[in-house]
């Protein structure tokens, strides 16, 4: 189908989905390899070209302060529009969108209701380059009473991301990759994740980071209270997850150390409200905390919730409220 977001230039389409702005020629495509030039008109090959379509635990995502305890139907397609070389989901990210049948939009959301999801989720690759898919995906969810949920690296553009909340766009969980060395590394920009971040702030989205520490590349101390500071200079109250690294794709360096993910916690909590650590599960920083009285507000284990001590989005203990979108 015909892609949205996008301007004829000079003989090119100038694709404005993401940050990266590709000027493609007729019968190319652009760097994502899912948005090619025929007719003078720029095409997308992913819409409805699903990899992965299941019902999976929202703290999986991770979203730890939004509906706790929910299920989300979460879809992905192919490819993606960085190019990290310890990507966690290279068999799919690093291939182009298969040829086959189209997944309707509203057989997702049809299939979230009789799971009893409260929400859509797309992740695992790149969401972004579903752009068209998520448009139509997120209107009809909300028909339905569900809430829409991505987990992206942050690398789209400020267009895509109104568009997306004016479909139905309620939770982003935006993968900060380090530092503006560790963006070199992938062939992106920092500042643009950051900007999309604070957009996204702006147009009343729930907002959680995640930042994947990477030995040797971006759990360095200086990368941590770098990303930690630019993320409270916007809201303090916006949740962080560092999550552990393992080897995968191109990338053959140790696992995060525990005491680094440890330290990048204490790091975090002398200026943001929450802060978790992923990839090890029966952690202590797994849990909630209330950040005012510290009592343990919601217990979990992995991806699954144990204990929810919220009262009307608040400590019990003290009467703090807690930053989130809460089930009543």
């Amino acid at each position: 189908m015909e892609a949205k977001l996008y301007r004829r230039l000079k003989g090119k389409c100038v694709c404005q989905l993401c940050w990266r702005f590709c000027k493609i020629d007729e019968e190319e495509a652009g760097f994502c390899n899912v948005r090619v030039v025929k007719g003078g008109r720029l095409y997308t090959l992913s819409y409805g070209r699903l990899s992965y379509l299941e019902s999976r635990p929202i703290e999986i995502k991770p979203l730890f302060h939004f509906l706790p305890g929910s299920t989300s139907i979460t879809f992905s397609s192919y490819s993606c529009n960085l190019d990290c070389p310890w990507c966690q989901n290279w068999h799919i990210s690093k291939s182009p969108p298969m040829d086959g049948k189209i997944t309707p939009a509203e057989r997702v959301v049809d299939k979230a209701v009789r799971h009893g999801d409260e929400s859509t989720c797309a992740s695992l690759n790149e969401p972004t380059l579903l752009f068209e898919y998520l448009l139509d995906v997120f209107s009809l969810a909300k028909e339905k009473g569900l809430m829409n949920t991505m987990v992206s690296n942050g690398y789209m553009s400020i267009m895509a991301l109104r568009e997306l909340r004016k479909a139905g766009l309620d939770a982003i969980n935006i993968d900060v990759k380090g530092d503006d060395r560790s963006y070199e590394l992938i062939g992106g920009k920092a500042e643009y994740v950051w900007r999309v971040i604070k957009e996204a702030v702006r147009l009343g989205v729930h907002v959680e980071v995640i930042c994947l520490l990477v030995t040797d590349v971006s759990d360095g101390e200086d990368v941590i209270k770098e990303n930690v500071e630019r993320l409270a200079a916007i809201n303090s109250e916006i949740p962080i997850h560092f999550t552990r690294y393992f080897p995968a794709y191109m990338f053959n360096a140790p696992p995060t150390k525990i005491e680094r993910l440890e330290r990048a916690v204490n790091i975090a909590k002398k200026e943001l409200s929450y802060a978790y650590i992923g990839n090890v599960p029966g952690h202590r920083y797994e849990n909630t905390y209330c950040p005012d009285c510290e009592e343990l507000l919601i217990k979990r284990y992995h991806v699954r919730v144990f204990e929810n001590k919220l009262v009307n989005s608040c400590c019990p203990n003290c009467g703090k409220e807690i930053y989130g979108v809460w089930r009543m």
